[in-house]
């Protein structure tokens, strides 16, 4: 099993691995993960998904920032509502 180990940044890590015909795309740091076609497929679908996600916890913030599940996501919910667009969401995916 491959290890990785990540400083915590405003980066995201996009995780995107071949899975029974489709790639599946994944989010460790917001526990987050789809699929697509293609590789881009799922990378975008993965865009998608995260911002998806900002936009449903900055519309239960007190909840979600208090959650012992979702607190450490703060940080990056508040960089993803910020850039607003799905380009400047992208940039975020190392």
């Amino acid at each position: 099993m491959p290890i990785a180990i990540k400083d915590v940044s405003d980066k995201l890590t996009a995780i995107i691995e071949p899975s029974e015909g489709v790639y599946v795309a994944s989010c460790p740091e917001l526990d987050l993960a789809t699929e697509g076609n293609t590789p881009e497929e799922a990378l975008n679908d993965l865009v998608d998904m995260t911002i998806d996600y900002a936009e449903q916890y900055m519309e239960e913030f007190e909840h979600f920032s208090r959650s012992p599940n979702r607190a450490s996501h703060k940080p990056y919910i508040l960089e993803i509502h910020e850039r607003r667009t799905k380009e400047k969401v992208r940039e975020l995916f190392n």
